[in-house]
């Protein structure tokens, strides 16, 4: 009876949390003031495979992501993309954070994050955005070769970088590296960077793993 009493609770709770869940591809038409709000962009594998992808690094979980960070109580807003170049995709997310603040969302409870490709985005949102309240998380987002050309992004902005910024990589990844190239010191701008030691790589990122989701979410919160 007590064990049948337990699951039916466990059950409750698990549906009282998917329930809770505000999820979003743009930002929404009706904004909630009081309420944090994360952007999400995932890697380049989503783009060309959708959101189940599967790849070197093993299955690509799009969705489990998305919701992890929605169980923490932001409302999140990301999309499976198509195939689009970084510069064009980082002025879309900086329409949606300026609606937001046009909503009256205080512009410490925006954050926009991403992952590999979608870090890459992210990096241009930091000068696109040009707001030093505004925080950004990059994970495994600043390739060791740059191929989607964040430099020459930036550059083509005309703007530097601006906001509370967070990079986070893995020691043992052989795609993504350091960001701070990105992020020299300047007035407006606040850069950290955290080296794990997994030794899973990019695929660590593949999956939400409390190791750098817990990370995003104090980095969210401004704790």
């Amino acid at each position: 009876m007590l064990a049948t009493l337990a699951l039916v609770v466990s059950a409750c709770a698990s549906m009282s949390a998917t329930q809770r869940r505000q999820i979003f591809t743009d930002a929404p038409a009706t904004i909630d003031a009081n309420a944090r709000y994360l952007f999400h962009m995932h890697g380049l594998i989503v783009e060309l495979q959708g959101p189940n992808a599967q790849g070197r690094y093993g299955q690509y979980r799009y969705h489990w992501t998305v919701e992890a960070l929605a169980d923490h109580g932001f409302v999140v807003i990301s999309e499976v993309r198509s195939r689009t170049q970084i510069q064009t995709y980082a002025a879309t997310v900086a329409r949606q954070v300026a609606k937001l603040r046009a909503g009256g969302v205080p512009a410490d409870h925006i954050t926009v994050t991403g992952i590999s490709k979608g870090g890459e985005i992210t990096v241009l949102t930091t000068a696109a955005i040009g707001d030093p309240e505004v925080r950004f998380v990059v994970l495994a987002g600043c390739g060791r070769l740059d191929v989607f050309n964040v430099s020459g992004g930036l550059e083509a902005l005309g703007r530097r970088p601006q906001g509370r910024v967070l990079s986070i990589y893995d020691r043992s990844d052989r795609e993504a590296g350091s960001c701070a190239r990105y992020f020299p010191q300047a007035p407006g701008l606040t850069f950290e960077e955290v080296v794990l030691d997994v030794g899973r790589g990019h695929a660590l990122f593949y999956t939400p793993e409390r190791v750098w989701v817990d990370r995003v979410v104090e980095w969210a919160l401004g704790r």
